[in-house]
Formats: C-alpha cells, sequence, structure tokens
C-alpha cells in the first residue's frame, strides 16, 4: 500500500506517494511520484489539471507572439526564438505532468493507494 511521505530539502517541504518494500531483509522506499508541493493524493487530482491548463494557456500565447513576431521584420530574432523556447518549455512541463496525473489514476485503479 502506498502513501505520502513528506521530503524537507533546504527550507522547503515536498511530498512523494511511496510504497514500503523489502531488499536483503531491509525496509526500503520506493517513489512512486513525486507531488512536489502537493500533500496529498486529493490535493494534486485537484491541482495538476489546472497547472496544465494555465501551462498550455501560457504555451498557446506564446506561440501566437513568435508568429506574430516572426512575421514583423523588425523583431530581433533572439526575442522571437526566446519566446518560442518559453512556449516549448512551458508545453514540456505540462506534458510531464499530464503524464504524472495519469500515473496517479492508475494506481488508484490498481488500488495501490
Amino acid at each position: 500500500m502506498a502513501f505520502v511521505r513528506k521530503k524537507r530539502v533546504g527550507r522547503y517541504e515536498y511530498h512523494q506517494l511511496v510504497e514500503n518494500h523489502w531488499v536483503d531483509g531491509k525496509p526500503r522506499q520506493k517513489v512512486l511520484l513525486h507531488f512536489g508541493r502537493y500533500p496529498t493524493v486529493e490535493a494534486a487530482l485537484e491541482g495538476w489539471p489546472k497547472e496544465i491548463e494555465g501551462l498550455r494557456r501560457f504555451a498557446r500565447k506564446h506561440r501566437q507572439r513568435t508568429e506574430r513576431l516572426s512575421r514583423d521584420r523588425s523583431s530581433e530574432e533572439k526575442i522571437v526564438e526566446s519566446t518560442s523556447q518559453r512556449a516549448r518549455k512551458a508545453e514540456a512541463l505540462a506534458d510531464e505532468i499530464a503524464g504524472k496525473l495519469k500515473k496517479l489514476q492508475e494506481l488508484e485503479e490498481q488500488g495501490k493507494m
């Protein structure tokens, strides 16, 4: 059975979904998922979809801005690339969180929590 543990890193607290297992007669914890600052499964299930939506909206706005800037001959190439890079990073982070959300839902379906 999995449970959420609190992990302190410097002055920050993070939460992880872990399960115990035995290795060579000693208990070990396997991290199934990192929740970041969400303290519970329910909080992650509620918060991650909102984060994904916000990141995708941010990426969409920056892609549109990149298109406008690339059509404008007076825009510097650096600015266009920087804006495009921000959009790609936001989209990649949204995909990463969506993957974590899917994994959490699968773990829930499997009855591991």
